[in-house]
């Protein structure tokens, strides 16, 4: 099974707004649980999550075909754990 990550371009570089931190979290734990997620699932500001290098497009090569999904990248994950966040929804 090969992977490709697709890699967009950052914009921006600023703090997280209450709402991206909401919708940092919701993403965590759909993809904490496996579930497939993307813009349409995560409500408020999924974009600026993209925007900021938060949430990555990853292209994986199944057997059965292709899949495309979101993922957190570890620089989300890493913000998580210093909010306190990553480490309880893994209770």
């Amino acid at each position: 099974m090969a992977s490709k990550v697709i890699k967009l371009p950052l914009i921006k570089k600023s703090s997280l707004s209450r709402p991206m931190i909401v919708a940092l979290v919701e993403a965590s734990a759909k993809q904490m649980h496996g579930v497939p997620y993307g813009p349409a699932d995560i409500k408020g500001s999924f974009s600026s999550l993209i925007e900021r290098g938060l949430v990555e497009f990853k292209h994986v090569d199944l057997q059965n075909g292709k899949q495309y999904m979101w993922q957190l990248t570890p620089e989300a994950m890493k913000m998580l754990t210093r909010l306190g966040v990553y480490k309880a929804l893994n209770k």
